[in-house]
């Protein structure tokens, strides 16, 4: 009997093993190769292209504006703010690659602005123009300099759409000079960046142990954490921030956008693009994966809390004069809640693809 037992234990061991051993191997190097390019391909670098473009067009009408400050003219370059900034938000989850070169990232949105540096020192810019005996030349220098929050999309949000500062347009020689600067550095990093993925692509295809990544798998796990870490924090920074803990503390000045009235817009663009990446590439999609891998019950199940979530903030509007009804501020909070729990089923789909996300930048905070 012992030994018919030993036998049975050692067929059922051979057995788990084998099994373990095929769902290991059903996702291989060159799965997670085609994951990775098309993620790229697809996804990162077309998001960047029409970054810069809409950003070298926002530029554009700036210099326009300058040139005619009319009311038209205005009118035309903060709607053309606006799409830059939707712009950005469908690529503002990737936080690697040459977006993160010389803190370009913060560069270009530096956000939560807590202690109100931006403001404070874009009118400490345009203050010290003023009392100046020569013209400030913003060049290079001068934003090599320049801390990030005056260098990016809040700045010139700021210079388009707060009153106070609008207001010294007529006053300050130097209002139109700053933001046409501003908006031309923007543009310079946003082409920049595009640029050099060009030669970002070799760390995607060639893995060795003094590479950036030493397998496709490694690298396919930064695409897997730009997807899932920052549902967590539009939850948390872009929702609940603002919110606060009540209708009665709620505080919409902290929202992301709040200027130019695009908070909400962009948590749809936030929802669009993370939905893109997890099931809109092609046939390499981390949904395509999961059901290779025998999850399909969990990819389907993700994916309809993708639409769920999304049919949701496409009801939701900007508050009126700052403030929420108690209905829409529910609202608000029912998506916290369904943020939250497609945050939980892709965290938990990355074990069955024996991916480890690591350290979250976020638990620091």
């Amino acid at each position: 009997m012992k030994s018919f037992t030993a036998i049975i234990s050692a067929l059922m061991l051979a057995g788990l093993a084998l099994s373990t051993n095929l769902s290991a191997l059903t996702l291989n190097e060159a799965r997670w190769q085609a994951f990775t390019t098309a993620a790229i391909t697809e996804h990162i670098v077309p998001r960047y292209r029409q970054l810069a473009v809409q950003s070298a067009t926002l530029s554009s009408h700036i210099d326009t504006f300058c040139s005619d400050q009319s009311a038209a003219n205005l009118a035309e370059a903060q709607q053309q703010f606006k799409q830059a900034l939707q712009a950005w938000q469908g690529i503002q989850h990737i936080q690697f690659g040459p977006v993160t070169l010389l803190m370009r990232n913060f560069s270009l949105q530096y956000w939560p602005d807590k202690k109100n540096l931006g403001g404070r020192q874009l009118n400490t810019l345009l203050k010290q123009a003023l009392a100046g005996d020569t013209e400030q030349d913003y060049n290079q220098e001068f934003f090599a300099r320049a801390s990030v929050a005056v260098k990016g999309y809040p700045a010139i949000e700021r210079m388009l759409f707060d009153q106070q500062l609008t207001s010294q347009l007529a006053s300050n020689p130097s209002y139109c000079p700053l933001l046409q600067a501003i908006s031309h550095h923007v543009g310079q990093n946003t082409q920049a960046i595009v640029n050099e993925w060009q030669q970002e692509l070799s760390h995607y295809q060639n893995y060795t142990e003094d590479s950036l990544y030493i397998s496709a798998q490694e690298a396919a796990t930064d695409i897997l954490k730009a997807l899932i870490e920052p549902i967590e924090a539009i939850s948390d920074g872009k929702i609940a921030r603002p919110l606060g803990i009540s209708l009665s503390k709620m505080r919409w000045r902290k929202s992301e956008s709040w200027r130019s009235g695009q908070s909400i817009a962009n948590l749809r663009a936030n929802l669009e693009t993370l939905h893109h990446l997890y099931s809109g590439i092609s046939t390499d999609s981390l949904y395509a994966l999961l059901v290779e891998s025998g999850e399909s019950a969990t990819a389907k199940q993700i994916e309809r809390e993708f639409l769920a979530v999304m049919a949701a903030i496409a009801t939701v509007t900007e508050p009126k004069n700052m403030q929420y009804q108690p209905a829409e501020f529910e609202q608000l909070l029912q998506i916290q809640v369904q943020l939250k729990q497609l945050s939980n089923l892709l965290l938990a789909s990355m074990k069955p693809l024996q991916i480890s996300l690591g350290f979250n930048r976020r638990d620091g905070d």
